[in-house]
């Protein structure tokens, strides 16, 4: 079934051009902050699919929670393929949005994603709102302290842009990930460093599928070429040994 959210790109597009008339930078982010929470990406689509193509083995009756979620359109997803619990997760903050010819909206982009879940009815009723900037020693306490088993299966899209950002993700990826759990990734391919965060998070975890997009897609990405993995994991190896 289709999911819902609110048609926020406009005013994801119409900010960019106010941040960069603000700053005169160009930048997109400057004193609107940042922005790119508030459309949905290239790659969301091709981890959606993904997720549709294995519902029986890493969706149905699972808890799920998305890694920087954004709009939330991939974890809503997976709440309407039948997971148990969806959480959709973010680092909070309040942002200045474009809303109409000279005109501002402030809003929060965890409020945002609490109305995109009510607009999916009874859907919201498996699907909750928490923050969680990775890394973060307070949002993985909470995450723990409320799914102390860690969740069943992970999900995040166009989050691999930064490799800045790559010791924190990993970090985050393997606080919460339960003992048999899915990591599903879903990126564009644009400067080799998501290939390299993949393969660090071995030995926690390994690769079991690895698929490109067709080349439509990879128009769509500005030439880049989209890829969905999922990576397993693994299971800690006991080496028996006698008294001598």
């Amino acid at each position: 079934q289709p999911v819902l959210i609110h048609n926020t790109a406009r005013h994801y597009y119409d900010s960019i051009e106010l941040a960069a008339g603000a700053t005169r930078s160009g930048s997109g982010i400057g004193e609107v902050g940042d922005v790119t929470g508030f459309r949905v990406w290239e790659s969301a689509p091709l981890a959606i699919a993904h997720l549709e193509r294995r519902r029986a083995s890493i969706v149905c009756g699972r808890s799920v929670i998305e890694l920087g979620a954004g709009t939330g359109a991939v974890g809503l997803s997976a709440a309407a393929l039948g997971a148990k619990h969806v959480v959709l997760s973010d680092a909070d903050s309040v942002v200045t949005l474009a809303a109409g010819p000279g005109e501002r909206e402030e809003r929060s982009r965890l409020e945002s994603l609490a109305e995109n879940a009510r607009l999916n009815g009874e859907r919201a009723a498996a699907v909750s709102v928490a923050p969680c900037r990775w890394g973060d020693a307070a949002h993985l306490a909470d995450l723990a302290g409320r799914w102390p088993e860690g969740f069943d299966t992970v999900v995040a899209s166009d989050v691999l842009y930064s490799p800045r950002s790559y010791a924190a993700l990993g970090a985050t990826i393997r606080a919460l990930a339960g003992a048999d759990a899915t990591v599903v990734l879903a990126f564009p391919e644009r400067h080799g460093g998501e290939a390299r965060f993949v393969e660090g998070l071995a030995p926690a975890f390994a690769l079991v599928d690895s698929e490109a997009a067709g080349e439509g897609a990879a128009a769509a990405a500005g030439g880049a070429r989209l890829r969905v993995v999922e990576l397993r994991r693994a299971r800690p190896r006991w080496c028996g040994g006698g008294d001598g």
